[in-house]
């Protein structure tokens, strides 16, 4: 009798099989056999390397509490499927920066660094061009030392600034033609210095412009001041102007009362030099990296004239198919003009989430679109300006973060060499940094958002008033994320979701440098937001381009470990295993390895998911701190 109730019990199991074309899942994790037979494994074996990879993980028992499964199955429409996990959950310590391993570098693309940096990580160098080094005599042109260069670093890549703008790196037979300022910046409207320096630009696009080792060469007019003294041109150290396309109120009082500078001025001459470069550089002319597209070339009495006509100066740079480098990304909530594709969208509470306009940035790939992020290190004046050292992972990690969401697809460093830290994982986010810039939604290897809340001041967002979150806000502007095609849902401002992890910028540290934009009485910001549950949208494009057949993903939170709880993610296709945080105050990364198509949204009427949910992150008992979400593609393509 047992035999003959043993075979009709395995006939209906294989019926359901066949049949049912998937195993049901419970509360707690999908219930095959594989990810079972793990959890057992890890029951009686803590040592079992396949599934934790750090003593850190306790993966929890399978229950089978039908009233925990039905409580699952309300909260999102599903089709009750299980997520095959290749592996369950599993914590690392701090932040984890690995990326899929068929990553690439993407062409002209990276960071870029002086000498002394590593070359594992940093993959572009700067390299200066002098004027009168390279044309010591009228009609004669010398690029050998250029030339030189390039061999000695090859195969890297190099970024360009030709030095046209001080009478310090101009040719001694140049300088009877030029004007120049008290502080020796040469006067860039005057016709002699368009004469001199096209016929310069001329014959170097002639020698490098195709160049594939050349991925850039910066476009920077005026800012030339080495200082008034008489020798101070043998004192590069103390070099006052790089060439970066702005005017303190000094020197544009002086040019204005000496020189006839005026906006008009400003304006016309700007573009006859751009036309300059563009002419000579033809279809190479996205490699020209304009230096200034902001909305700040002076400040002070009369600035604003010139300021406005930036504006057109930029647009027409764009247009005209140039890219840029600006810097200073140190201040992360600054560049957040319409001219750099940022956008404000309105969340149901007021608050603001910080993302880009997709087709801009689309316009503008192939250009050499870069940043500056330098100020780091035990320098006098860098502690000086953005606060002690022990800050500066962070700092570091945050502005570069914003950059990536910016599109910025080459970063200048400087001084990076020995920092590092426990939790942020410097050195190995540089790596990050080196194979994820440049990427598109086509390629890209990961998505993320950054969590927590960050002010800026309503006065600096002069041009993003058409966003409600920023024009019904008197005092501050509250910024709750931002990422690189991965945002919040509106669902978290309906549910208890609270900025958390307070950091202060005290003015004693020079609030950390992010006093240009910080509202007047705040000198804070929050890391990450805090809440029992988190929903999150991928971008369209990049889900239905590359998920259409389901990807496989790992799916990476960091958060602060300050609670006893169990963690687990929901896809449309069903649900991850849960796993156990300890509670002892650490900074964690939970990777959940799944495949889902990430483009068919998770909807429910009691809960209130929106349509621009594709995945969300539960805590099972009580809110966790979450800083960062992030989704490598392992599927992503080879480049």
């Amino acid at each position: 009798m047992k035999t003959i109730f043993y075979l009709i019990t395995f006939i209906c199991f294989a019926i359901a099989i066949i049949f049912g074309g998937e195993y049901l899942y419970n509360a707690n994790y999908a219930d095959n056999s594989e990810t079972t037979a793990s959890q057992k494994k890890i029951s009686n074996d803590a040592d079992n390397k396949n599934v934790v990879k750090t003593n850190e993980a306790k993966i929890t028992e399978n229950t089978n509490s039908t009233d925990q499964t039905n409580s699952i199955k309300s909260k999102a429409k599903t089709d009750n499927k299980v997520i095959i996990e290749k592996t369950p959950p599993h914590f690392s310590a701090g932040f984890d920066w690995s990326l899929p391993p068929n990553t690439q570098i993407t062409k002209n693309s990276g960071l870029i660094a002086e000498e002394g940096h590593n070359p594992a990580v940093v993959n572009n160098r700067f390299v200066i061009v002098r004027w009168d080094e390279s044309n010591p005599r009228k009609g004669q042109y010398n690029f050998s030392k250029l030339e030189a260069t390039l061999k000695r670093i090859a195969p890297q890549q190099a970024l360009i600034r030709l030095e046209v703008n001080s009478t310090c790196e101009a040719p001694k037979w140049a300088l009877k033609s030029l004007r120049r300022t008290k502080h020796k910046s040469l006067i860039y409207w005057d016709k002699s210095y368009m004469d001199l320096t096209a016929s310069y630009i001329q014959n170097f696009a002639k020698r490098f412009a195709a160049n594939p080792q050349i991925i850039g060469v910066q476009l920077g007019l005026a800012d030339g001041e080495f200082g008034e003294a008489a020798n101070s041109c043998n004192d590069y150290d103390n070099k006052q102007g790089w060439g970066e396309f702005w005017m303190s109120p000094a020197e544009r009082q002086e040019v204005e009362n000496q020189f006839g500078f005026s906006p008009d001025v400003f304006t016309q001459a700007t573009i006859a030099n751009i036309d300059i470069y563009a002419n000579a550089f033809g279809v190479h002319k996205n490699k020209l990296a304009f230096t200034n597209i902001g909305t700040l070339f002076t400040y002070g009495e009369g600035s604003d004239p010139y300021n406005q006509n930036l504006k057109t100066i930029a647009k027409y740079a764009l247009d005209k198919g140039l890219g840029n480098r600006d810097g200073a990304i140190e201040r992360w909530m600054s560049y957040t003009d319409k001219i750099y594709g940022s956008v404000f969208t309105a969340m149901p509470d007021g608050s603001c989430r910080l993302d880009v306009d997709e087709q801009y940035m689309r316009n503008l790939e192939g250009r050499y679109w870069g940043t500056e992020n330098e100020f780091y290190g035990n320098k006098d004046y860098v502690i000086r300006d953005v606060g002690p050292v022990k800050n500066h992972p962070y700092q570091f990690m945050i502005s570069s973060l914003r950059a990536l969401q910016m599109r910025r697809n080459v970063m200048t460093i400087s001084n990076m060499r020995e920092i590092n830290h426990v939790d942020y994982k410097t050195q190995e986010f540089l790596k990050y940094l080196m194979l994820t810039m440049g990427k598109q939604y086509q390629d890209t290897p990961d998505a993320f958002v950054l969590m927590g809340e960050r002010y800026i001041a309503p006065y600096r967002l002069a041009d993003q008033m058409d966003a409600s979150c920023v024009n019904s806000q008197k005092d501050k502007v509250a910024v709750r994320s931002f990422g690189r095609w991965l945002t919040e849902s509106p669902h978290n401002t309906q549910i208890e979701n609270q900025p958390a992890l307070k950091v202060q910028m005290p003015k004693s540290e020079n609030y950390w440098y992010q006093g240009y934009y910080l509202p007047e009485g705040i000198d804070y910001e929050y890391s990450a937001r805090s809440a029992k549950q988190f929903s999150f949208d991928l971008n369209d494009q990049l889900s239905q381009s590359r998920c259409k057949n389901g990807c496989n993903v790992e799916i990476k939170a960091t958060f602060k470990d300050t609670i006893k709880t169990k963690l687990h993610i929901q896809v449309l296709e069903g649900v991850s295993s849960q796993i156990q945080t300890m509670g002892d105050n650490k900074t964690k990364t939970v990777t959940f390895t799944v495949k889902s198509e990430l483009h068919k949204q998770l909807q429910d009427s009691v809960l209130g998911f929106d349509p621009k949910t594709d995945l969300i992150l539960f805590s099972e008992n009580k809110p966790i701190p979450l800083i960062l979400m992030r989704i490598n593609l392992l599927d992503s393509p080879v480049n």
